[in-house]
């Protein structure tokens, strides 16, 4: 049972060769989604694949009761629909995995249209794998209402995928008017920006007063929360964004363009990083995030690093870190050693952020 008493859904993990070293991600997402993980298997791949796959949930079946498999890594339409019909058991791969995630913690309008365009152009490929399997005298069996419905099926989603695109435009232009407006009135565009709990909503928390619902958990927040302060004379408007994750499915990218536009359109970006975890793990996770942001045009910004957690480890790890993070990437310029918990490091911070506004061009 979960944090609430709710019954969870007991899932099988299957941890694919490119993600062996993120088991603690697929596992905490896989709670996030609320699935109790009852057993799990590292898998290499090689020949003939998806009979590998289906003999591995078989197996597994027999000793371990689970009604969904989560295979943490990338699948074929058409293994999928294969695994689904040899074992007839649910399988989630990441993609799927995250968006659950998504539909879950969605509120506004503008997500709950994004989740639905990422989660039909992620299985229409297997809606079409479905269609050719049917033609080729293949029944879709357990899985959906056979050849005609499913035909019927895939064009009442691409009707509906061109409906949703126009309604996303719409929203994303009244959304880029509001952002625009902000910086006709001299706000200064501040995202914090980071890993899963690196500690981004508690620190949005401390500099704007607000009391956001902070947790261990991913995705604690989705969407951007917005909260205005004026200090020193300059008006900073910081923005609290979703945490990002290591390989983001292109699906995931483009259905949440709103999220990261906010990053895009900013003058300043801070990037929270949780310096309690390994250096080869903070390193990985600089290297990725900075990734993400050269995607988004946004990596030519300001960008301030902030080493959060300062309170949970001793001074000399917190010195050696700095130093080996500061070799590895040349490029950044500060390095902010904080504790949003404890507010240790916040003020210099803010000068930091000062400092920066002063030299951009806004209008103040």
């Amino acid at each position: 049972m979960d944090f609430y008493g709710n019954n969870k859904k007991k899932a099988f993990l299957i941890l694919s060769s490119k993600f062996y070293e993120h088991f603690d991600e697929a596992i905490i997402l896989a709670e996030t989604a609320g699935y109790e993980i009852v057993g799990f298997k590292k898998f290499r791949g090689g020949r003939r694949i998806t009979d590998n796959l289906i003999e591995i949930i078989k197996n597994n079946k027999k000793d371990l009761e689970f009604d969904t498999v989560i295979y943490y890594g990338d699948i074929e339409p058409s293994s999928v629909f294969k695994l689904e019909k040899e074992t007839k058991i649910r399988v989630l791969d990441r993609v799927q995995l995250i968006l659950e995630i998504f539909a879950q913690h969605a509120g506004s309008k503008e997500a709950l249209l994004q989740i639905e365009m990422a989660r039909i152009k992620h299985d229409l490929p297997i809606i079409r794998e479905y269609i050719r399997r049917t033609k080729l005298g293949e029944l879709a069996g357990f899985l959906g209402p056979g050849k005609y419905g499913i035909d019927t099926y895939k064009k009442q989603l691409t009707s509906r995928l061109a409906k949703i695109k126009e309604e996303l435009e719409q929203l994303r232009k009244t959304e880029q008017e509001r952002l625009m407006r902000r910086k006709e009135l001299g706000m200064i565009s501040i995202p914090i920006v980071g890993y899963a709990s690196a500690g981004k909503t508690s620190l949005f928390n401390l500099i704007t007063g607000e009391s956001k619902p902070v947790g261990p958990e991913y995705f604690t927040t989705l969407f951007p929360k917005h909260k205005m302060i004026k200090y020193d004379g300059l008006k900073l408007a910081f923005a609290d964004t979703v945490g990002f994750i290591r390989d983001v499915p292109p699906e995931v990218i483009e259905a949440f363009y709103s999220t990261l536009e906010e990053v895009t359109i900013s003058d300043i970006i801070v990037f929270v990083i949780d310096i309690t975890e390994s250096e080869k793990d903070i390193k990985e996770k600089i290297l990725a995030g900075t990734d993400i942001l050269k995607k988004l045009n946004a990596i030519n910004k300001p960008i301030v690093f902030v080493l959060n957690k300062i309170d949970e480890i001793k001074s000399d790890e917190i010195s050696n870190k700095t130093e080996s993070i500061k070799k590895s990437f040349p490029f950044i310029n500060k390095i902010i050693p904080i504790s949003a918990k404890k507010n240790i490091g916040i003020d210099e911070l803010l000068k930091e952020i000062i400092g920066i506004s002063r030299k951009i061009k806004v209008y103040v």
